[in-house]
């Protein structure tokens, strides 16, 4: 099989863990972990439930937020919640459906979950990062589910990733606005830093 459209595992040495889903399927890559992703972007642990989450860019909207699971199937090339000539269905038994998907598009890119103390109202929230909808988003999540969005902001150019640094803050890198990308535009790295602490 080949390995686009995939998240794999691997160990630290390169060699394939032995509770990978595929490690022992005939003519299968031992190190796929999930398939059926279109443009996976980013990946990020919940620090609550273990799980890992994982954003993707849809075609014509119909970006992403998947909960990844071993040997899943997440339907690219069968199922889309975006806009992709030849692709109807929205759901197929045996396809993972997506925790949240955003249409128009965001182009969500990197993802982090806040587990610090510098933001205490936003702590085990999900940080999305987005390239078209130029947007640092918090999502509040309980469990499986996202209950409540919100734009934390949108008015300095793409937002390309979003970590959370030692110090406990968000840092976000970003293309300013009216840049067009090439190896010499200049970015910046941004620290949030609230109001009053």
């Amino acid at each position: 099989s080949k390995p686009t459209g995939k998240i794999h595992r691997i160990n630290d040495d390169g060699t394939v863990p032995a509770g990978n889903p595929f490690a022992n399927t005939p003519n299968a890559l031992a190190t796929i972990w999930s398939y059926g992703h279109r443009n996976p972007q980013g990946l990020a642990w919940d620090p609550v439930t273990g799980k890992l989450w994982e954003s993707e860019h849809g075609p014509m909207g119909g970006d992403e937020i998947n909960i990844i699971e071993p040997g899943r199937n997440y339907g690219w090339g069968v199922i889309t919640m975006g806009i992709q000539p030849g692709i109807t269905k929205r759901s197929e038994p045996g396809m993972e459906q997506p925790i949240v998907y955003f249409t128009p598009t965001l182009a969500p890119s990197g993802i982090a979950f806040y587990a610090g103390d510098k933001y205490p109202g936003w702590k085990n929230n999900l940080f999305m990062s987005a390239l078209a909808g130029q947007q640092l988003r918090r999502l509040e999540i309980d469990g499986d589910k996202v209950t409540h969005q919100e734009t934390v902001f949108n008015q300095f150019g793409r937002v390309h990733d979003v970590i959370v640094g030692p110090d406990g803050y968000l840092y976000v890198t970003l293309q300013l606005p009216g840049q067009v990308l090439s190896q010499s535009t200049p970015g910046m790295i941004a620290r949030l830093v609230p109001l009053q602490q």
